[in-house]
């Protein structure tokens, strides 16, 4: 019987690089028995590694209980070589009743699901971060509105494991520190039990944003046409993509509040390791670092922002300084005596504020 590994996600937890590296390695996979089907399953369609938009159109149609052709789909997609095939798509962790359409399949494929877990401050961090800001959501309303109840990984996988068996889940934690080789593609071949030395890795797919960027449009909604929408952030990175990017800037939450946040869901995590990794000793996921260390006050936080405001009208500055010195200098007219000379807009700006 062949395998049929089914990743569901979860939602900022690297669904996006494992993707990514199974269309870039699906020839490579494929030499190892293992098929990743194209983005609709269907026979000489594109291999995009990530089959969302197929299980999202079913959805659409309300059919997620009712999909006599995913079998033969598989089947068909497999060939005769192939002893395991894959699919990803991180809404199939959302409460849409797919494990009831997979349950078709086992007398076809030996199924395992497979999810990573984030801890949770860090993963509501980052889901508010990618979309609720967007609609103009403050981080601790959004936060205080859904916590305890998003990012409840056990309630997530409860009806997969109550379909398949505990015995045919398989967890991994999103930490890089314990990840195979520091890498969530990396460590997901692993779970395939393929060959990684004959393997690209794809680097990272979508690195974090930085904290103040959010704080930066935090409670702007309007600058959005919804959660999908990134232009304004395509152009702030246009005018300093080394700016834009998460790295040493503050935390969203503080070490006080991401404690808080844990402990809503320390029994549930707590029997989340219990079942599904009890190789895991002390707790599921490393601790909050101690207070002091990377906490933000309201000081620091508007420093950061004037700071980041200002390297981007200091970026813009220059790139229309370039474009005007690149541009052909038109002819001089003669002034008329009638009609005086527009002020130049950058004298305007640097003599902004100077005015009586």
């Amino acid at each position: 019987m062949k395998k049929l590994i089914v990743h569901i996600g979860c939602g900022k937890g690297g669904s996006s690089a494992i993707q990514r590296g199974l269309r870039l390695n699906a020839g490579a996979l494929a030499e190892q028995g293992i098929v990743v089907p194209s983005a609709d399953l269907e026979a000489g369609s594109a291999v995009t590694g990530r089959h969302t938009q197929f299980f999202e159109s079913l959805v659409e149609r309300r059919a997620a209980t009712d999909i006599p052709s995913l079998g033969d789909l598989l089947d068909a997609a497999a060939g005769d070589g192939a002893s395991t095939l894959v699919l990803s798509a991180e809404n199939l962790s959302n409460p849409t009743g797919f494990e009831k359409t997979f349950a078709k399949l086992k007398s076809r494929f030996d199924v395992f699901i497979v999810l990573y877990v984030r801890r949770q401050d860090e993963y509501l961090a980052s889901s508010w971060q990618q979309w609720n800001v967007k609609e103009g959501h403050s981080l601790l309303s959004w936060v205080a509105r859904g916590v305890g109840i998003r990012g409840d990984w056990l309630r997530m996988v409860e009806p997969w494991a109550a379909t398949f068996g505990d015995d045919h889940i398989i967890a991994r934690v999103f930490d890089r520190e314990r990840l195979v080789g520091g890498d969530v593609f990396l460590d997901f071949a692993d779970v395939l039990d393929a060959d990684a030395g004959r393997l690209e890795a794809p680097g990272e797919r979508n690195p974090s944003l930085s904290a103040i960027v959010s704080r930066f449009v935090e409670g702007r909604g309007f600058l959005f046409d919804g959660p999908h929408d990134q232009a304004f952030y395509q152009s702030l990175r246009a005018l300093a993509p080394d700016h834009f990017q998460g790295g040493n800037d503050l935390p969203l939450f503080s070490p006080h509040e991401a404690k808080a946040i844990l402990n809503r869901y320390r029994q549930s995590n707590e029997e989340f390791r219990r079942r599904y990794l009890p190789h895991v000793k002390g707790r599921l996921f490393r601790p909050v670092r101690g207070q002091g260390e990377g906490a933000a006050t309201s000081a620091n936080v508007e420093a950061l922002e004037r700071g980041f405001l200002q390297r981007q009208i200091f970026s813009l500055y220059k790139q229309v300084e370039e474009l005007r010195r690149a541009s052909p200098k038109p002819r001089p007219k003669s002034p008329s005596a009638a009609e005086p000379q527009p002020e130049s807009r950058l004298r305007r700006w640097a003599t902004f504020g100077r005015r009586g």
